[in-house]
This record gives C-alpha cells, sequence and structure tokens, in this order.
C-alpha cells in the first residue's frame, strides 16, 4: 500500500495564518484575522463543535470544588454511566492517559500482538465503496486483511443503514461483526488526558486498570456524553447532506463521515489546497473528515473549483 506524506498540521497552520486565538461552533480564528472551517475537528472529540453542550460548565464545577487531583471520586461511575447510554452491551469502561495505552489495554483483552494498530471501523475504510479505489485493488481481499483495535464513532449505525447499497457487502459484514474491545472517539474536544475504552465482558488481569484521570476530565467527558445523547436525536442523515454537491467530488460522505476517493500519494496537495481555501480538513488519509453541522454553502466554495 502506497505510503502518505505525513503532513504537520500545527506547521502548516502556523506558517500561513499564525497561532488558533479562539475556537466556536466548527470554525477555528487565527491570529492573522483568518476563520477557518474545521472539517477535521480534532480528530471527531470535537463534533459537537467547539464549545458546544454543557461539558465547560461541568469543569468549571468541578474546579471550583478543587477535584483536580488522581483520587477516586463518585464521578468515575458517573462517567461509566454516561457511555453506557451509548453502548450499553459493554459491561466495561476504562480510561487511560493516552491513545496509546487504551490501544494496548484493547489489544491485551482481545489477546492480539501488542502493536496491533488502531484502526477506523470497516465502514469507514476507503476501499469500502464499491466504485472507489487505486486501479487493480479488490475492496474484498482488502476487508480480508483489515485487523486492528476498532475505534468507536457516533452516527455510524444509522449511516450504516443509509448508504449499505454503495459499500462492498465483505466490509459491511466486518463493520457489523460484533467487537469485544473498542477504543472510543469520545465527543469532548480535549486533546490529551482522557481516552476511553470499552470491554464487552470483565476484562482480564492482563489488561490495565484505568490511568488516574483528574476527575475534571472525567467529568467533562460524562456531560460530552451527555450531550452526545441529544444531537444523536437532532442530527440525522438529511442534516449531513446538505451540501452533498460540495463534497462529492473529493469524499464519499458515510454520514457525517467524509472518506476521501484520491489516492493516498495525492491527499498531502489536497490537504493543503483545502487549507489555502480556509477549510481545514484531515491531515490523515485514514482519519476521516467530517461535515460541520453548520455551515454556509459559501465557505465550501473551495471545493467546487
Amino acid at each position: 500500500m502506497e505510503e502518505q506524506e505525513r503532513i504537520s498540521l500545527h506547521n502548516e497552520i502556523k506558517t500561513r495564518f499564525g497561532t488558533i486565538n479562539r475556537a466556536a461552533g466548527y470554525h477555528l480564528y487565527t491570529s492573522k484575522g483568518v476563520r477557518l472551517l474545521d472539517l477535521y475537528q480534532e480528530g471527531g472529540t470535537a463534533i459537537l463543535g467547539w464549545r458546544a453542550g454543557r461539558a465547560k460548565l461541568e469543569i468549571k464545577n468541578i474546579l471550583d470544588r478543587g477535584l483536580t487531583g488522581s483520587y477516586p471520586t463518585v464521578i468515575e461511575a458517573r462517567l461509566v454511566r454516561s457511555v453506557q447510554a451509548h453502548l450499553p452491551d459493554y459491561s466495561a469502561v476504562r480510561w487511560y492517559a493516552t491513545l496509546e495505552k487504551a490501544r494496548m489495554a484493547c489489544a491485551a483483552h482481545l489477546d492480539l500482538w501488542a502493536d496491533i494498530p488502531l484502526i477506523e471501523s470497516p465502514f469507514l475504510h476507503p476501499e469500502a465503496s464499491i466504485d472507489v479505489g487505486p486501479p487493480g485493488d479488490s475492496p474484498l481481499s482488502a476487508a480480508r486483511t483489515l485487523t486492528g483495535v476498532t475505534r468507536w464513532r457516533p452516527w455510524l449505525d444509522e449511516a450504516w443503514y443509509s448508504v449499505q447499497d454503495r459499500i462492498d457487502p465483505a466490509f459491511l459484514k466486518a463493520a457489523r461483526t460484533a467487537v469485544d474491545a473498542m477504543v472510543l472517539c469520545a465527543p469532548f474536544p480535549w486533546a490529551a488526558g482522557c481516552h476511553l475504552a470499552v470491554f464487552s465482558e470483565k476484562p482480564s488481569p492482563s489488561v490495565p486498570l484505568s490511568d488516574p484521570i483528574p476527575p475534571v476530565l472525567l467529568a467533562g467527558c460524562a456531560r460530552a456524553f451527555d450531550d452526545l445523547g441529544k444531537a444523536l436525536a437532532a442530527r440525522g442523515e438529511s442534516d449531513w447532506a446538505v451540501h452533498d454537491a460540495a463534497y462529492q467530488t473529493w469524499w464519499e460522505r458515510r454520514g457525517p463521515y467524509l472518506v476521501p476517493k484520491m489516492r493516498r500519494s495525492k491527499y498531502p496537495d489536497f490537504f493543503r489546497r483545502c487549507l489555502d481555501g480556509g477549510i481545514l480538513i484531515s491531515p490523515d488519509y485514514d482519519i476521516p473528515s467530517i461535515v460541520p453541522w453548520r455551515a454556509d454553502a459559501g465557505e465550501l466554495k473551495v471545493l467546487r473549483s
């Protein structure tokens, strides 16, 4: 499989626009007075929008109570309840300081090799589309070799039903297969410090216990999952489809997620073209860009040219 040039998101933004001074909704505001439309959304953790919901207020309340240490609190049980409200088939929820530790915990539970990669749902694999992919590649054969610790994202179930006629059956089957352990893409836009993993049964002793994450972060994450419940009821396929005409040349949309149609080697140039036009997309070919719930058609004109 061809490699994608590694993109430094930090450098690409800073050399063009300076620093980010403010983030709100689905926009980033730079020190040079440029407003960027955010289709990256911190890898999906800002899918509800920057500063959306009540997580910020929850964090403030916990800070006022001084709960910033590494001790146990009732907030841990609350986070478990909030996560299990969305994933009731998972009896255990644990949290880790790094994404790497969450991935390794799932690998240990699944009895897989320690360096097995973290992957998106097979449903979001670029080669899952029957009509998209590098010439000569078989989606079926690609599905057979798609192995890793799966990352859970919201709205995938609804997306599965809306586009299943355009996805190769092998990928559909892989996406619907029960997964005994997953790393969650939590809707909590905090760059580091709290990464969740869920397990379908009590983890074995080989799986690390949760890290001592400060309760203030656990509380913010719990509130974000509560907010997600409301968003799941309010947003759906019709919302994601509003600007399909702008996206369809470059991506295939699967729910709110945008899967690139171009080859990996072409993706860095496309990333920079979008950024020059005021749109921030995912810097990684394998991590989907995301349709912003609120955007104006004029902001997407660079995609139509």
